[in-house]
């Protein structure tokens, strides 16, 4: 039964505070991955390349519904990712990843793995619901280490917390990652998914194509591509640069956001892998769904067109003045997805404002690279 006061795993990594379970995502706070049975159910994945900023890439079978926000870091060589749904936030997987010259990885064997696993596990166990907790080995081709799972005493005392609880760390290669695993349903699939992604993990020496959005300033626009892209689309320049003001899964480095403050014009969006485009009628009602269950006005006036080769969705939001008219366009081509939403805000009407939205897009260009 919840313990009064106790409260539920965070969302983020943190240190022990009052008495409450908290995350330890120190390198030095070991613990390990685990329970594959299960995993079989599994859904599509995609081998996805991550950054160790001189060191190679850590390999990841990711589920292709899964969200990701990376951080690649040059001192240490490392790398912090957390993924998380498309939709909502059931789970959340977060790891930090970290390259060791082979004098600090020769202390990073099995056993010590293990050990330090267990005392970061015996730490935790006062304020869990379990009386023992089992230490669980992982193992895959390249990949070895521990984890254990907890169930917090405390309720989730606000959204960003969660009852369970598996953390853990594995070596893999020359990597060594320390990972934590949050839900709040006891038989989330997800859990089983993250552990094989885990397992399977493999590390390449080869040095990596960067996937961090470049934009370069020409005498026609701006110029967005990503070096493991084929695509490069170019904006007008009546668009001027601006800093992300979003935060969460705008944190993305294939993130653009550019606006037109004379006409209150905001056009943002990403450039991502295919394999995570649906289609425009599924991300639409997904999204559609989200807003409603957040409570948020629902679009107007909705229609789907064809433009060049963007695949769009045009729409109205409620406006205490004049309209407010959006564009959700997608373009699939050359192994890239580009997604893009544009919006104005003005006392225009609905189809003057919409008119200009589809001059804009009409005026960027996605060419291959030559």
């Amino acid at each position: 039964m919840p313990g009064k006061g106790v409260r539920g795993f965070p969302r983020h990594a943190g240190s022990q505070q009052g008495g409450s379970l908290r995350l330890c995502a120190r390198l030095s706070a070991l613990g390990l991955l685990g329970l594959l049975a299960g995993a079989g159910a599994q859904e599509a994945t995609q081998a996805q390349r991550y950054v160790i900023p001189g060191h190679g890439s850590l390999l990841l079978n990711v589920p292709r519904a899964w969200l990701a926000l990376n951080k690649p870091l040059e001192k240490p060589p490392s790398l912090a990712l957390l993924f998380r749904p498309a939709q909502g936030a059931a789970f959340s997987v977060q790891l930090t990843s970290v390259w060791l010259a082979p004098d600090k990885l020769a202390g990073f064997t099995a056993e010590s793995i293990k050990s330090k696993t267990q005392d970061s596990a015996t730490q935790l166990l006062p304020e869990a619901e379990e009386k023992q907790v089992a230490i669980v080995e992982l193992r895959g081709a390249e990949s070895i280490g521990y984890y254990y799972s907890l169930t917090s005493r405390g309720a989730p005392s606000g959204p960003e917390d969660y009852k369970y609880m598996t953390q853990g760390t594995v070596r893999t290669g020359e990597i060594v990652t320390t990972f934590t695993i949050l839900h709040r349903d006891p038989l989330l699939p997800e859990k089983a998914r993250a552990l094989r992604m885990f397992a399977d993990a493999t590390h390449s020496k080869e040095p990596a194509v960067s996937t961090t959005l470049q934009i370069r300033e020409s005498a026609q626009g701006y110029e967005l591509s990503v070096p493991s892209s084929r695509l490069v689309m170019t904006l007008p320049k009546s668009l001027v640069r601006a800093n992300n003001p979003f935060g969460g899964a705008a944190n993305n480095p294939r993130y653009f956001y550019f606006v037109d403050h004379a006409a209150f014009l905001n056009l943002s969006g990403w450039f991502e892998p295919p394999q995570k485009f649906t289609s425009v009628k599924a991300l639409w009602e997904g999204e559609t769904r989200e807003w409603a269950r957040q409570g948020l006005p629902q679009p107007r006036d909705v229609s789907f067109e064809k433009i060049d080769k963007w695949e769009v969705v045009v729409y109205d939001m409620p406006s205490p003045i004049g309209s407010s008219a959006h564009i959700r366009a997608h373009w699939v081509q050359a192994g890239t997805w580009i997604e893009m939403h544009i919006s104005i805000t003005s006392k225009s009407t609905s189809a003057e404002s919409r008119a200009k939205l589809l001059e804009l897009l009409k005026a960027i260009q996605v060419k291959e690279k030559t």
